[in-house]
């Protein structure tokens, strides 16, 4: 865990374009049934004609080399290592937090925990962004993050042959464990109360970058409702 002695990093805001919303989608609402974990009650997100729903991951060409998708997390830590993987999780990104007069995120593990810490993995600076949420005056603060799996990685030398960002939240369910070698992930981790909800929207090399934009506007279209 982080100590008093590690400097606060104040997060810059996400100066990148906004992803604009999906038009002419089909609107699907995720209802969290783990309120402990993370307190939020729905999160709604739009997907464009031909991607595919109904597993933890949704997108388009799914299990294939061109894959784009989108899944939603609750996770209660990650792994130091995703592809040598140990009981001891590190703590999330947002464990050790708090705010500026503003409103602005403040962390205070930054980057010895969470998934900029994680080894072997390329990982941008933070950046804070605002997620729109009707039930907040102003949106709900999100931490933004673009991950990198290492291009010249061999998913199936790692434990179990396969790497795995995360735990599910629960024992039994399904791990963040979507990866190839050269994949980018844009995590979003939106503040919410026990623990933030994470988003994440990945490409692969050999996604199109109509697929990729179609990504982006999925992202575009999210929707949280916290209360």
């Amino acid at each position: 865990m982080p100590t008093a002695t590690e400097a606060p990093f104040l997060v810059p805001a996400f100066d990148g374009a906004e992803p604009l919303p999906v038009e002419d989608g089909t609107t699907h609402v995720l209802k969290n049934m783990n309120q402990d974990a993370s307190a939020f009650r729905t999160v709604e997100y739009t997907i464009p004609p031909g991607w595919e729903t109904g597993g933890v991951y949704i997108g388009k060409k799914l299990g294939r080399a061109g894959e784009v998708a989108i899944s939603f997390w609750t996770p209660p830590g990650v792994y130091s290592d995703p592809c040598r993987r140990t009981a001891n999780l590190s703590p999330i990104d947002l464990a050790v937090h708090t705010h500026d007069g503003g409103g602005g995120l403040i962390l205070l593990g930054y980057p010895r925990i969470g998934l900029s810490a994680q080894d072997g993995r390329a990982a941008t600076e933070p950046r804070s962004l605002i997620v729109d949420d009707p039930s907040e005056a102003g949106g709900t603060i999100a931490l933004r993050l673009e991950l990198t799996v290492p291009a010249d990685l061999d998913p199936a030398s790692c434990d179990d042959g396969v790497y795995v960002a995360w735990p599910g939240a629960s024992p039994g369910d399904r791990p963040n464990d979507n990866h190839v070698a050269g994949q980018t992930d844009i995590i979003y981790m939106v503040d919410v109360d026990h623990g933030p909800i994470v988003i994440d929207a990945s490409f692969r090399p050999e996604s199109s970058p109509e697929d990729i934009e179609e990504l982006y506007s999925v992202l575009g279209s999210i929707v949280m409702d916290r209360y």
